[in-house]
């Protein structure tokens, strides 16, 4: 947005002219002196404003949509990052076939009666998705791809246990109430513009914790238990680029009693008293 010849005010300075508009920085002309500023959104949310409350606003908005665009193209690398990381996986799968050890394969069926733990990695989306009950993932990409950790959500059945990791850390546990359905994308995560607008989604109900654990606390324990494939965590005790995994229930036993230590009042949830009750 061009800006030369604008009036400026500043806080100390006064009402100023714009005499030139390079790149990423602008110079004023005051009645005292002639300075030069950052031209950014810092700047002229806490030192400048235009004069005109118009160009104050298309400044501001062109500022939040340079900010839009930035995350969006994040997050749009990383999730080709991911795709192509499980193109690899695949490719390096189907070149040995037969030589992956059996346990690698391992997918565990349901007995009857029993709740089945999941691990579900949300990221920028967790405040959105546990303040609305709920997790989300589309049917397919937009390159037409259907990835195990989006239609594993099919896999959730009422009773259910997640638990919901963001920022390397367990943030809350959810019971599952009621089967996967197939639902459009929820407005609250339309801002990212990511996604195909078909998906599906399992309502939840979300407790979120106080004082969350750190999953890197629990290397060893995750390196015991997560050898096998679509495990929620990788060969160094990292989480997978992914959505919702299968979560080995004596893993879950080990972040539950975590949890408790630090959250006392989970004990008297049933469902989390019910697991910790296993042996």
């Amino acid at each position: 947005m061009n800006l030369v010849g604008e009036k400026i005010r500043h806080k100390m300075l006064g009402t100023g002219v714009i005499l030139v508009q390079e790149k990423d920085i602008l110079t004023i002309e005051f009645s005292s002196k002639t300075s030069k500023f950052q031209y950014n959104e810092a700047t002229f949310t806490k030192f400048l404003s235009a004069e005109d409350v118009a160009v104050q606003a298309l400044v501001l908005k062109e500022f939040e949509d340079a900010r839009i665009a930035a995350q969006q193209k994040a997050e749009e690398e990383a999730l080709a990052k991911q795709r192509l990381e499980e193109e690899k996986k695949a490719a390096l799968s189907a070149k040995y076939a037969g030589h992956i050890p059996k346990k690698n394969v391992v997918k565990h069926e349901r007995v009857p009666g029993k709740r089945m733990t999941f691990y579900v990695f949300q990221g920028s989306t967790f405040d959105r998705e546990s303040k609305g009950g709920y997790i989300w993932a589309p049917i397919a990409s937009k390159d037409g791809g259907a990835p195990h950790h989006w239609t594993r959500l099919l896999d959730v059945q009422p009773g259910d246990i997640i638990l919901h990791g963001c920022n390397a850390q367990v943030q809350a546990i959810s019971i599952a109430r009621g089967k996967c359905y197939e639902c459009n994308q929820p407005k609250e995560l339309q801002t990212e513009d990511m996604w195909e607008t078909e998906g599906r989604r399992v309502d939840c109900e979300y407790i979120v914790f106080d004082r969350p654990i750190k999953t890197s606390h629990y290397t060893t324990d995750i390196l015991r238990l997560c050898n096998v494939k679509y495990a929620p965590f990788d060969k160094d005790g990292n989480g997978n680029m992914g959505y919702l995994y299968e979560l080995n229930r004596e893993l879950a036993q080990i972040f539950l009693r975590g949890l408790v230590k630090l959250n006392p009042s989970l004990a008297y949830v049933d469902y989390v008293a019910e697991l910790l009750s296993e042996t």
